[in-house]
């Protein structure tokens, strides 16, 4: 049985946000990303999830439990950092994590180890027995995250773990998220960082307006890019150009002093187009490439199924 499975499953809030109608299923030892623009309902979801919430209609089941009443005992299966970490402002950062590890069932000689373990590990280690109120938003941030690991979790839910966290956090968490795979564990992440999205996850999926628009495995929703690059050029007066005859373009838009071209990834291909513009007598003040994001495949793929429909 999957981790997570979800039928149908809706969440209203009164403003009219929240998530309608999702179907989905994480299987064990995978982790899913959740993208979408702000209020497309990640944050909702990733709360019904993790339990906070209750569904107002269709059938979700985490960790062979159904959505409510949720066990307690499912409470030490599973580690949630929200996107809004909340600690005891006058104690220490490794006197919350202590509690927080306490509270899992960790005790003993193993608890004070897991401790100092993950705070070293969290570059956290010097400020350990500084109080919370001293810490800044992203020190903040990693100590949320180590406290939901604390236990190694079967089930890890995330919602922004990659806000104010620095790179090298990111990247140690990258590979917990990867042994933790290993291991048979299940990770669930809702973030606004499809680059970092697409090197943790395996799976992803793209909520729209509380809707799911697409989805896929990771290596299969960047390899329908095709190795694609976007170029941008900025022009030095405005211009209007039909789509150049060059092999490897594949969409071609002119906006006034603005280009856009989606190409294959040819280091040949930007200069070829930069003199295919100055021979159409147009001036050029910059160009950009840009390797195309995992967001803007699975955007892609969900413009594809909308036309399809």
């Amino acid at each position: 049985m999957e981790p997570i499975t979800a039928t149908d499953i809706t969440r209203r809030h009164r403003n009219g946000r929240g998530v309608q109608g999702i179907s989905l299923a994480v299987q064990a030892g995978r982790c899913l990303g959740v993208l979408g623009p702000n209020g497309s309902g990640k944050t909702t979801l990733t709360r019904l999830v993790a339990g906070l919430d209750r569904t107002d209609r269709g059938a979700l089941s985490v960790l062979g439990s159904p959505d409510h009443p949720r066990p307690p005992h499912l409470r030490r299966r599973t580690g949630v950092a929200l996107d809004a970490p909340a600690h005891w402002e006058t104690l220490s950062g490794k006197q919350n994590l202590w509690f927080f590890a306490r509270q899992s069932g960790l005790n003993g000689a193993d608890l004070n180890q897991r401790v100092n373990e993950l705070l070293a590990e969290a570059d956290l280690a010097a400020q350990a027995d500084e109080p919370v109120a001293a810490y800044s938003f992203g020190m903040r941030r990693k100590l949320s995250i180590i406290e939901a690991l604390a236990h190694d979790p079967d089930l890890l839910i995330l919602d922004e773990p990659s806000a104010g966290a620095d790179a090298a956090f990111l990247q140690r968490l990258t590979q917990w998220i990867a042994d933790r795979g290993a291991r048979g564990k299940t990770t669930w992440i809702a973030d606004n960082d499809p680059d970092w999205v697409a090197r943790a996850a395996t799976d992803a999926i793209l909520l729209r307006e509380g809707k799911l628009a697409a989805g896929g495995t990771v290596p299969d929703l960047i390899g329908s890019l095709a190795a694609q690059s976007r170029i941008e050029i900025l022009l030095e007066e405005p211009q209007q150009y039909p789509t150049p005859d060059i092999k490897g373009i594949k969409t071609f838009t002119c906006e006034a002093d603005r280009i856009t071209a989606e190409v294959q990834s040819d280091p040949q291909l930007p200069a070829e187009l930069l003199r295919w513009i100055v021979a159409h007598r147009g001036r050029v003040r910059s160009l950009e490439v840009h390797s195309i994001t995992l967001y803007e495949a699975l955007t892609k793929k969900a413009d594809s199924q909308g036309a399809d429909r």
